[in-house]
């Protein structure tokens, strides 16, 4: 027990010790604000300290066998600081005006400098790294969906992630742009809510205001000329300038305001500035107060393909800071500012999280009376790169899929896509869409990227869907040979006519009346036989097949894909909710279905991983473009990818040996790919396919038929499956080649050095 006098002699011992630290703390404040507080505030106005945010390098993309797709080069940027540039300062447009001409012809000195360069180095194609940094130029960050000149027009289909930001921005400033129209169906759609409230599938309450397209309610030119009068009346933009300089200076001044250029975030103007501007901007700095030079680790494309798998990079935009376009909100994610890079499209997005980095930090103190610049070493932060990603691509396969498929489908005028997958393992080797484009150029040509009816942008090969024609009949032979429907015996007669019901079916695939097994009416592709599997299957059944066989289900693919759906009653039901008008699945519908047309619509990599299954005994596999990621430095393996089985089908070896048969056939003379490979030196076996198609283009409706083919090789004991299709080739034989290069390809190519043979050694696959 404690007594009163040691109590009191602990609380004297507590007080005194309390007094000591207030007498050091005060003596401190003193020595600060009175002894040395006139030559702290001296150093103070004659010094300037900042912290500012160091971006980390993303990580890098390889090939499968170590081959860079996707690295880095130092590049510059012009940053804009909000309080010193704009904030206050009556010159701002003229100085931005004058700025984005300068940065404007540093692009065209590039480009011009690049041409020479490419012409006279006479290298391949595939060996651009030095000319791909010099064609690309300065990009000045105009963001705006407009045309660069008059009669302006908007860029890029209705509903496009652009569009939509530029019609919610329409929408917000529709009083204060004076557009009368757009305040109107902003009214009545804050009616509706009231009145007539919309839901949607999961019964919440859809906000009809963000249904409206304000960019159908004004023109583009309005909106221009909208925007000119309210910065000449209210932000002082200058009167009296040309339309292209108010082009120039709305589009700089939307695209400020998707980034949030405030007091506490910058804004870039341009990105891979020249070194000459960078010069000029430095010696007349005295002109350009709030201009900023930034070094930065800039993405540099070692390779002019895969545009479509490995994506597009760039700021972050409003509604990806607040909201969850590209994977947002951003704002709440740990290591990310505004004014960061981040992935927008394809694997750049879908592994953002390993590619991103970690951002460092520095502090700089600036003699305010020299110029001079002292930077703190004690107090920066280095950042770290991101991780290396290590893809299933391989890409000289990659190489000549895309430019077979420019070959063979640039006449039709439409598009395609190519797909091949190791049949057990579910790794892509290769993923093509035609046509493709070039990710160096992507800023400088997005408008008219978007612009192109052929749809240039979308990655056909997971966002196209496409009804899988002949190619489906393997699939209905299974499901019929497994539901005792038919057995090996089962013989059909094709006279060229099917009658249901009063209504007639053709089967033009073959020239003479024919009485033929599952086995030959894979080969010759008799229609006959498959509507007799359609009537006796029912479309109940083909849904459930084409479930297990993961046709019109999500493949799990590391980015966004098309889910398609199976042809059957259910699908139909679904879409008679959208349009009571549309007729119940009847007898017809099954007949259609068996074939591979009705309702059926899957992607290319649906239909390469279904094969696949076929081809390997039944193991449907998840699809993935990742073999691995790596530590920025390569001495560490982050995450190593195994082989995902999405499910097991259970198929009898008699079934699979029939079916194989009949694909063995299809290939071999008489097959309906003969012309293609019967000499090949190689068996491959396979399924050729024609899908009827028809649109509505300015009111006129066309029709054209879609040509696909899915193969395999060696037959005996498949390496690859490969499916290939072409929009308006009319028949899988006009596409047979496609798929022949691409075998030659891969059984010609010597296999190099892997990925980790190659980190071991410090080296890269040339």
């Amino acid at each position: 027990m404690v007594n009163k006098t040691q109590l009191l002699r602990r609380l004297l011992v507590l007080g005194c010790l309390l007094l000591l630290c207030f007498g050091l703390a005060g003596g401190q404040l003193v020595q600060l604000q009175l002894v040395n507080g006139e030559s702290y505030l001296r150093r103070s106005a004659e010094f300037l300290t900042t912290t500012s945010t160091v971006s980390a390098a993303r990580g890098e993309i390889l090939d499968r066998y170590g081959r860079p797709l996707v690295t880095n080069q130092t590049g510059f940027s012009l940053v804009l600081i909000y309080a010193s540039f704009w904030e206050d300062q009556p010159d701002r447009f003229e100085k931005l005006l004058d700025l984005a001409n300068r940065v404007k012809a540093d692009t065209g000195t590039a480009a011009e400098d690049g041409s020479e360069d490419t012409e006279s180095s006479g290298t391949d194609s595939t060996d651009t790294s030095e000319n791909m940094s010099s064609d690309n130029g300065a990009v000045l960050n105009d963001v705006l969906p407009i045309t660069d000149t008059a009669p302006y027009e908007y860029v890029g289909e209705a509903g496009s992630s652009n569009r939509n930001a530029l019609s919610e921005y329409i929408r917000l400033s529709a009083e204060t742009l004076g557009l009368d129209a757009v305040q109107q169906a902003v009214s009545a759609a804050e009616s509706a809510n009231e009145t007539d409230p919309q839901y949607d599938e999961d019964g919440n309450e859809i906000d009809q205001v963000d249904l409206i397209d304000a960019t159908t309610l004004v023109t583009a030119t309005e909106f221009i000329d909208a925007m000119r009068s309210y910065l000449e009346e209210n932000a002082g933009m200058p009167a009296g300038l040309s339309d292209a300089d108010v082009r120039t200076l709305v589009g700089l001044y939307y695209s400020m305001r998707q980034v949030g250029f405030g007091t506490s975030t910058t804004f870039t103007l341009a990105d891979n500035v020249s070194m000459d501007l960078i010069a000029y901007i430095k010696e007349h700095h005295q002109d350009y107060e709030g201009v900023d030079v930034e070094s930065e680790a800039v993405r540099q494309y070692d390779t002019t393909y895969a545009a479509h798998l490995l994506g597009t990079v760039g700021p972050i935009y409003a509604e990806e800071w607040n909201g969850t376009l590209s994977g947002g909100p951003y704002s709440e994610k740990e290591g990310y500012n505004m004014n960061d890079t981040i992935g927008k499209s394809g694997l750049e997005l879908a592994l953002e999280s390993y590619l991103h980095g970690t951002a460092g930090s520095r502090t700089v103190e600036t003699d305010l009376g020299s110029g001079s610049v002292l930077e703190d070493e004690a107090e920066s932060n280095a950042p770290q790169p991101g991780d290396n990603v290590i893809t299933t691509i391989d890409l000289e396969l990659q190489q000549v899929a895309e430019d077979s498929l420019a070959n063979y489908l640039a006449g039709y005028e439409r598009g395609g896509a190519a797909v091949a997958l190791d049949p057990d393992s579910g790794e892509v080797l290769v993923m093509a869409s035609y046509p493709s484009y070039d990710l160096e150029n992507y800023n400088r040509d997005y408008n008219e990227l978007e612009a192109d009816p052929r749809d240039v942008l979308n990655n056909r090969a997971v966002g196209g869907l496409y009804a899988p024609g002949s190619t489906f009949k393997v699939l209905s032979a299974i499901a019929a040979l497994e539901e005792g429907v038919i057995d090996a015996n089962t013989t059909f007669t094709c006279t060229g006519v099917f009658e249901l019901g009063g209504q007639e079916f053709k089967c033009e695939n073959h020239d003479t009346p024919m009485t033929m097994d599952v086995t030959n009416a894979i080969k010759y592709s008799c229609n006959t036989f498959f509507y007799n599997v359609g009537v006796l299957l029912t479309g109940e059944r083909l849904e459930q097949w084409c479930e297990r066989f993961g046709l019109g289900e999500a493949t799990g693919i590391e980015f966004g894909e098309a889910t398609g759906h199976a042809a059957g009653p259910t699908y139909r039901e679904i879409m008679r909710k959208a349009d009571p008008n549309l007729r119940e699945w009847q007898g017809g519908d099954n007949v259609n279905a068996a074939i591979g047309q009705s309702d059926n619509a899957f992607t290319p990599l649906q239909l390469a991983n279904y094969m696949a299954a076929v081809v390997n005994g039944g193991t449907l596999y998840k699809p993935t473009l990742v073999r691995s990621i790596k530590t920025y430095d390569y001495s560490d393996t982050v995450e190593g990818i195994e082989a995902e089985v999405l499910g097991t089908i259970e198929i009898s070896d008699a079934t699979r040996e029939l079916v194989m048969q009949g694909m063995s056939e299809v290939t071999a003379e008489g097959g309906t790919a003969a012309t293609t490979f019967a000499d090949y030196p190689i068996k491959v076996g396979g399924k050729t396919g024609s899908a009827e198609m028809t649109e509505r283009r300015d009111g006129v409706e066309i029709n054209y038929t879609n040509g696909l083919f899915i193969a395999f090789a060696p037959f005996d004991d498949p390496e690859i499956v490969v499916c290939v299709v072409g929009e308006g080739a009319g028949h899988g034989s006009s596409v047979a080649p496609v798929v022949r290069d691409i075998l030659d390809a891969y059984f010609a190519e010597e296999e190099p050095d892997t990925v980790g043979t190659v980190q071991e050694e410090n080296t890269m696959v040339p």
